[in-house]
Parts: C-alpha cells; sequence; structure tokens
C-alpha cells in the first residue's frame, strides 16, 4: 500500500508510523507506572503432621465426636469405671451415672489403676481393633477381660495414654 501512495503522503504515512511508535512507548510507560504492585504473599508454612493435643476433652466428647478426634492428643479428665488390668481400664465424666464411657489403654502403666479414682488421662484417640493393640502394646488380655473389651469397646474410641495422673485416691 506504501508503494501505490504519491511520495508526499508516504511520507506523512512514516511519520504517524513514527508517531505511533512514540504513543506507543509513551502509554506503556505511563500504564506501567499506574499498574497495581503485586499483592504481598504469604509464605508456605510447613504442614505439622504431629499429633495435636486439644485441652478440656470431654469423655462425652471422645466418644461423640470420634471421627474428628482419631490420631488427636486429648486430655480427659474421668472417674474409673471399671478396671481390667495394669494396662487398660474405663473411665466415665465423674459424677454420671450412667455417661459416656472410653477405653483406656495405659501404655506406661507401672502399676494398675483402680475403680473409682479420679484420673486425668492424655493419649491418642484411636479405634479399637484387638489384634492391632495385642500387637502394637503387647497386650495379653484373655478370658472374661478379652471377651467384655471385644463385645463393648470393639470398632469404639479409645484413647491410648502416654499419661496418667491419679488426682485421688478413695
Amino acid at each position: 500500500m506504501l508503494n501505490s501512495l504519491p511520495k508526499k503522503e508516504c511520507n506523512s504515512w512514516v511519520g504517524v508510523k513514527k508517531g505511533g511508535a512514540f504513543t506507543l512507548i509513551t502509554l506503556s510507560l505511563l500504564l506501567g507506572a499506574c499498574t497495581p504492585e503485586p499483592e504481598a504473599t504469604v509464605p508456605e508454612t510447613e504442614v505439622d503432621t504431629t499429633l495435636t493435643e486439644t485441652d478440656d476433652t470431654d469423655v462425652e466428647d471422645v466418644v461423640e465426636d470420634t471421627e474428628e478426634l482419631i490420631g488427636e492428643m486429648v486430655t480427659v479428665t474421668g472417674e474409673v469405671e471399671e478396671d481390667y488390668g495394669i494396662n487398660t481400664f474405663v473411665i466415665e465424666e465423674t459424677g454420671e451415672i450412667f455417661g459416656d464411657k472410653v477405653l483406656v489403654i495405659n501404655t506406661a502403666a507401672t502399676e494398675p489403676i483402680l475403680e473409682e479414682q479420679n484420673v486425668r488421662v492424655t493419649g491418642e484417640v484411636r479405634e479399637l481393633v484387638v489384634a492391632e493393640f495385642e500387637r502394637d502394646y503387647d497386650l495379653t488380655w484373655e478370658g472374661d477381660i478379652l471377651r467384655t473389651i471385644e463385645a463393648e469397646y470393639v470398632g469404639q474410641p479409645v484413647i491410648v495414654a502416654d499419661a496418667v495422673e491419679v488426682l485421688d485416691i478413695p
């Protein structure tokens, strides 16, 4: 098209192209100065995969919110309802007659916890699978104790206690 224009028009067309380039450069510099600064980004943090401890968990919470608490560290306070030997007992909320109960496996037991003692238990919430617990914690539940635990607590929450503190002696 430039070849078909008369010389005078061709020169003016070139000037428009040069002026247009100047205009585009000027506009791009102005627009570049007006663009907002990029938003600040929050650095990614590593996900903590260690167990977390929840404060003031009730036995009722462990029983009713088991799915949310599986794998979590909890601290619960309650009264020992049943004693199944040196490392296994059941607690329920202190002062409750027909309250929720949860089985406790005391992995650091050196002496049995007795019925009617008030205790504070800190440990991981898990679902009871007898074979896993017998293998993982070298438990030897036998006879009536094994039958009772299998009948009442299989598939239910259990607290694998790292620490058990006796709050009073009956």
